[in-house]
């Protein structure tokens, strides 16, 4: 019974070993005496299949009938158990025409075939992939010999390149060894040996070679920089040259980097004078703006005058009217930032302001408790602080704020009365045990008019550099002298510089962390 192969454009061996309705018949349709007479003569393949990147074997030879004798042989004996399956061994092919011996067809019983799956047009297949001695298939068709010779002569060249190695046989999709291993069977002569060629380890540079001192003579020949952009050096730039900073642009640059010192932990500077008028609350202002401008952490300045506080009128007032006293007594808890900064108001440098709660109907003064309270709630958002304190050091609120505070900024006018009231002010904080304040103090002159004082300001310095005591010069500025809101662009350029000048010699004094040979830190 012939069928029409219906492989669906693939070869008919292939659809063979995949199994399906043509292997089905094939398997059905084979009769006792065509399978004894393929295993006698032994079959050959007509073709090498392929599949994939493998080739294709066939399946072992029916057992069903027994084996024949070979040509004017004895008669073969009964045929032993079929032991396990065994790899293959390479064997001479016997040539066209010539029968199969019985050793040859137990050599067909013991081991797998490694010949194409048989099928319409090819013999079964023999270990060895003997040539047939018919010229008609196992299904009676006709099969050309020259085509069938020539098969013979690949399978046996193919059979016989890799003597005493195992083909991997398909089953399926997936490819096995002749024992039936997976995958873990694969030929290992396949898989390139990378991890052989790199045994070794590659040896890199040293420690001590990679150290900043000498990597630092690898630097680049041209490197970038800063370029001047004020003066001469700034003129010549403009029109295709590259001159460096000038050594007063270099100083503003290390001046400022002074004045971003971090800070490890909230920092607080009182801002006291025991005589009033001498511009302590502008001095506050612009110093707090200063420090708000330059550095990238939040900075907060804080009205704790009792009597008349006008920081705000200075800086910048509160759209609500929020002050210190609302700030402490807060119904609701104050844990965001947000929260607290809506008791605040920020003027153009991004100072953040806390009014002082004094009005013309206020009928109590600002106590120290409630300074107390409000100020540590800014401390847990704010890092910098600067207190603008009253004249009456003998108040509450003073005498707290001088307790909680890291340093202390002593402002007098360059006038004989000024200087008298700032000496009166470092001795009676070294009487009050405040002696850690006088360490960190600065002292700082300003000049109230334009023209020069009357008094000699370098006997000053002289008077408070005896008491080793740092003092700074604000010159005297219009902006200032107005009397209404600070703004740092409306400013001159020396009293700008003054006040940088004075926030770097206070943030000399910020703590700082020294690491140690372990990495440890510790607070100087």
């Amino acid at each position: 019974m012939n069928r029409a192969s219906t492989t669906n454009g693939h070869p008919t061996t292939s659809a063979l070993a995949q199994g399906g309705y043509n292997a089905y018949f094939a398997q059905v349709e084979q009769s006792a005496d065509e399978g004894v007479g393929a295993n006698v003569t032994g079959a050959a393949p007509a073709e090498q299949v392929e599949h994939g990147s493998a080739a294709a074997s066939v399946q072992p030879p029916r057992e069903s009938a027994p084996p024949p004798q070979g040509a004017g042989g004895p008669p073969s004996p009964p045929a032993p158990p079929v032991p396990p399956p065994v790899p293959p061994q390479t064997s001479a092919t016997p040539g066209p025409g010539s029968t199969a011996t019985v050793s040859d067809v137990g050599a067909q019983r013991e081991g797998p075939a490694q010949g194409p799956t048989a099928g319409p047009g090819y013999g079964a297949g023999a270990s060895g992939g003997a040539a047939p001695t018919s010229s008609t298939d196992r299904f009676g068709q006709w099969a050309d010999p020259a085509a069938t010779a020539a098969s013979a002569e690949r399978q046996q060249a193919h059979s016989a390149a890799a003597p005493g190695q195992e083909r991997p046989a398909a089953t399926g999709d997936r490819f096995t060894h002749a024992g039936g291993q997976g995958a873990s069977n694969v030929d290992t002569s396949r898989v390139p040996d990378r991890i052989a060629r790199y045994d070794h380890r590659i040896s890199v540079l040293p420690p001590a070679l990679a150290s900043p001192e000498l990597l630092a003579d690898i630097a680049a020949v041209r490197q970038a920089h800063l370029q001047s952009s004020s003066g001469v050096r700034g003129a010549l730039n403009k029109v295709g040259f590259s001159f460096g900073l000038s050594p007063i642009e270099q100083r503003a640059e290390d001046r400022r980097n002074r004045i971003r010192r971090p800070l490890t932990t909230p920092y607080q500077i009182a801002v006291v004078s025991v005589k009033g008028g001498v511009g302590r609350t502008t001095t506050a202002a612009a110093l707090g703006s200063t420090f708000a401008k330059l550095r990238p952490d939040r900075v907060a300045a804080v009205d704790a005058n009792p009597d008349f506080g006008d920081l705000s009128t200075r800086t910048v007032r509160h759209p609500y009217g929020l002050t210190l006293r609302d700030l402490a007594t807060a119904a609701h808890p104050l844990d965001s930032f947000s929260a607290v900064h809506a008791y605040t108001a920020v003027n153009a440098a991004d100072l953040a302001v806390i009014a002082s709660p004094w009005t013309s109907d206020a009928s109590d003064a600002l106590s120290g408790d409630e300074y107390a309270t409000g100020v540590e709630t800014l401390r847990r958002h704010y890092n910098l602080l600067l207190v603008d304190c009253g004249t009456g050091v003998l108040d509450s609120v003073t005498d707290t704020v001088l307790r909680t505070s890291d340093a202390v900024l002593v402002v007098t006018p360059a006038t004989v009365g000024g200087v008298t009231g700032a000496v009166a002010t470092l001795n009676w904080l070294s009487s009050h045990g405040f002696d850690h304040l006088i360490a960190t103090s600065v002292v700082a002159i300003v000049h109230h008019h334009p023209v020069k004082p009357t008094v000699d300001v370098a006997a000053i310095e002289k008077l408070f550099a005896s008491a080793q005591r740092p003092t700074c010069r604000l010159p005297f500025d219009t902006h200032l002298a107005e009397g209404g809101e600070v703004d740092l662009r409306l400013l001159d350029k020396e009293t700008v510089l003054a006040f940088e000048e004075l926030a770097a010699g206070l943030a000399d004094d910020f703590p700082r962390y020294e690491v140690g040979p372990a990495g440890a830190g510790g607070r100087l």
